[in-house]
Formats: C-alpha cells, structure tokens, sequence
C-alpha cells in the first residue's frame, strides 16, 4: 500500500514522538455523535477513538482500515483523529526485536485510505483544515486513494503556506500520475523550498510527461544537492535521449548523489558503446558512485569490461563488490566463476547472497560444489539465493542437499529449495515435495506444489494425498523413462 510506503516520512514531517507523548488526544468529533444502532463491533472501535491510552487509539483506527468500506460509518469519526499525534511504539509481531512507531492520526489516514471512495470528499474538505498536521495527513490519504477528483484540490495545496503540506502534496500528484498536475508541478520546481522542488522533481519523473524535461534540465542546475539528483532520476526516467548531454555533463558535479544519479540514468538511455563514458567512474572516490557505474556498466553488458569487474569484487565497499558480482554474473564469462565462488566467503551476508545468484546467471556447473557449501551459511538471504542457483545451474547432484534445504529454519530458504528443485526435475525430489504440501508457511506448499506439476505434469494443488496416491501409481514410469535416457536427471 502506498501509505505504508511513506509512513516514515510522516512519522518525520509530523514530529511523531517515541515513546508516547503524554497528553489526551482524541477525535474532535463528539463522542455523543456515535450513532447508537451502529452493530457493537463497530459501536466497540469507534469508542475506541476516545480512549485515554493512544495505542488503543491507534488500535481502533488500524482494526477500522481493516474493514475497508464496511466501515463507511466511521470515516467522520477517523477524519477527526487526523490531528492526533500521540506518539505509539509497536512491534510487528510480538517477538520482534524491533519497533516501529506510529500515531492514532497516522493510523487514522491509513484506515481512510483503505476504506476508499466514500471517504473522498471528506478527506478533500480536510485539506482547509487549520491544523497543517491534518493537512499532511489527508493529503496522504489522498495519495493512497489515487482518485482524479482529489488532482485540482492537491494541486491549490502546493501554495500552502505550511512546506512540510506543500511536498506531501506534491508527493501524492506524482502517484496519483494526472498529466493535469504536470504544469503545477513544474512550477512548483522554483519555490523558493527545497523540499518542494525535490518533491516536485519526483513527481514529474513519476508522470513522465515530456513537457518536464526541459524544466527538469534546469532543475539540474539547482543549488541544492537533492534537487539536482531527483531532477537527474526523474529526467533519465521520462525516457527522452535529449538529457543525454545533460547527464553527461552531471558525472562532473560535486555531490556523490548527482553523479551517481547521472551514471544510473545514462544506463536508462544509451547504447553500450556509450556507457563506455562511465569507465572512469570506476576509480571514483566515492563507493556511492562507483557502485552506480558498475551497476549501469553490468546492466548494459558492456563488452570486455570483466577485468574491470573482478578487481572490484576487492573493492572495500560492500556495494561496490556485490554490485560487481551482479555484473559479473550478466556477463557471462566462465572466467568469472572461480572468483564469485570466493566472494561465498565475503564478510557481508548481501555480498554473499549476491555471489551465490551470479554463479546460477553464469550457468557454469563447475560452481555447484561452492554453492552446495553455501547451503550452510549462517544467513537464510544466502542458504536462499545458492538454493535457488543451484536450481538455475539444473544441478542433479543437488538435489540431496536441497531435501535437507525443506527443513530449514527460515520459509524463504525452503521455498527456494522447493523451487530449485522444480527447475531441477529430477523425480527424486517428487516425494520430498509432496511431504512439503503439510509446511507450516503457505509460500512453501504453493511453491511445492508448482514444482510438482512442473516435474509431473499433473495439476493437485496442496493436497497431499492425491499428489502420494499418483506418485505411488505412476513412479515406475518417470524412473523407468529415466533409465532409458529420456530424460535430464
């Protein structure tokens, strides 16, 4: 959900505080305004609203969103809690060791996103509201909605006179992609805030109209650093080869950011004996930027840039290397495998992960004995990425530490061996399978299940006891088409 997405700007913008702030918030709607033929159910949530104790606030307001448009009764009710900042710690589940923080308001912006169209005109009349907090918020919501009715309202809110309601603005134009914001927007890039021109520069990336590039060429040129760089994104996204130039010109600025923002999008719109421009970027003094240029070099399989590649798996950045495995990987080269199988044993588990998925790109079988090492990491990332390039690899030898892989700790390590063992097709991983359809993690029985009717050709879903019934009647048949030769494992 896109509200989920920039909950933690919020959370910045409205100066959410952790842990709670003392105090009592509540709707500014009038309790006595429940209405008393309401179910109990919700009668018990819209209550909730008024408690003393703002995580039973931000309780009711989530278990309200929930509900989607059944809970139309309550949109007055969570416009109101919009204002409510009382800070909340929660954890995503009740073990977790970290936390997340939100408050009733926020919780309350969520709900109206979900609960949808009834809750449209309400959140459009929020924006007025005296409170700028409840502004941002609506606004928000707005975005979540994506309805073109909310374009003409957020686009008068970008002369607010608050910046932090200006760039949320902004921000929900560029998502809700009306080509009717475009000139709004564009105009928005010489306000006098920073925060408004990036959150204008984003948004016009977002709706990719080719009125913005030459507006977006001059946002380039702009004082502050982080207009220049989203002005970059967003002019290589829209896809015109008239920014070319341009780009080329930001591999020369000051800030890491810009530079590394140019290199990304020339990869967007040149061909590879263009991007042979990006080479000295190798050498940069900032691992943000040679991370970039490898990353774009690799995308676009430069040619004979493998050397280049492989001097960077020693690059002290952890980017820079993993970003180099990834290159590696698109380019094909056998002599790329030796050295990713050393990179398995790198200090970071994202290198690692990396290495372990370019060695399946490569597609070299001289790989699989690292890989199958790899199975024991101490990270799942790892276990899971080696898993699945030993299925890219189609490694029968494999096949017997990917049975043990289904018993795994982590469900994405054994969804990955339920999926590499698909790509496989070896009938001996059919009854591991079929044991797999009782996995506690629904992720691990539907990928069981695919890979089942990939080797079978059959089609039982989860359910075990047909899936062992026909493997019990017709095994002889796919080992017996094996002895023959007619088939790969």
């Amino acid at each position: 959900m896109k509200m989920t997405k920039v909950k933690v700007m919020l959370l910045a913008l409205l100066c959410i505080a952790a842990p709670a702030v003392p105090g009592f918030a509540q709707t500014t709607v009038p309790k006595d305004r429940i209405p008393a033929d309401l179910a109990p159910d919700m009668k018990g949530l819209l209550e909730g609203l008024y408690d003393q104790d703002p995580a039973e606030r931000v309780n009711a307001a989530i278990k309200l969103g929930e509900m989607g448009d059944q809970a139309k009764a309550a949109i007055p009710f969570l416009v109101g809690l919009l204002g409510d900042i009382a800070g909340v710690e929660v954890k995503p589940t009740p073990d977790a060791e970290i936390k997340n923080y939100t408050s009733p308001g926020l919780e309350a912006g969520v709900a109206l996103g979900k609960i949808g169209k009834a809750a449209l005109d309400p959140l459009i009349a929020a924006l007025k509201d005296k409170n700028k907090k409840v502004r941002v918020l609506a606004a928000a919501a707005l975005e979540e909605m994506a309805d073109p009715k909310a374009v003409e309202p957020l686009m008068a809110l970008l002369q607010d006179e608050d910046t932090d309601v200006q760039a949320t603005a902004g921000r929900a134009l560029g998502e809700i992609g009306d080509p009717r914001a475009v000139e709004a927007l564009i105009a928005a890039l010489k306000d006098k805030k920073p925060e408004v021109r990036a959150s204008a520069a984003v948004s016009l990336g977002e709706i990719r109209d080719k009125k913005a590039v030459k507006p977006l060429l001059e946002a380039m040129k702009d004082r502050e650093a982080l207009v220049r760089r989203l002005a970059t994104l967003s002019a290589a996204r829209i896809g015109d080869r008239t920014v070319v130039k341009a780009l080329m010109e930001a591999l020369k600025d000051g800030e890491e950011g810009v530079v590394a923002a140019a290199a990304g999008g020339l990869g967007l719109l040149v061909e590879p004996p263009s991007a042979k421009a990006l080479t000295p970027l190798l050498k940069h003094q900032s691992a943000l930027v040679r991370a970039s240029a490898i990353e774009t070099l690799g995308r676009l399989r430069v040619a004979k840039m493998e050397d280049q590649f492989l001097a960077a798996l020693k690059d002290q950045s952890d980017m820079v290397r993993l970003n180099a495995a990834i290159a590696l990987g698109n380019s094909l080269s056998p002599k790329a495998v030796e050295p990713l199988a050393a990179l398995l044993k790198d200090r970071s588990p994202r290198v690692r992960a990396g290495a372990a998925s370019a060695l399946g790109a490569l597609g070299q079988l001289s790989a699989a004995p690292a890989l199958m090492g790899a199975l024991k990491d101490e990270r799942p990332e790892v276990r899971s990425e080696a898993g699945l390039a030993l299925g890219n690899l189609r490694c029968s030898a494999a096949v017997k530490s990917l049975v043990a892989l289904l018993r795994d700790p982590e469900p994405s390590v054994r969804s990955s061996a339920a999926a590499a063992m698909g790509m496989i097709a070896s009938f001996r991983a059919v009854k591991p399978l079929i044991f797999a359809l009782t996995d506690q993690a629904p992720a691990v029985r539907l990928q069981a299940a695919k890979s089942l009717t990939g080797i079978t050709g059959q089609d039982f879903g989860d359910n075990q006891k047909e899936w062992d019934r026909f493997w019990e009647t017709n095994k002889e048949k796919f080992v017996s088409s094996c002895a023959k030769g007619l088939c790969r494992y």
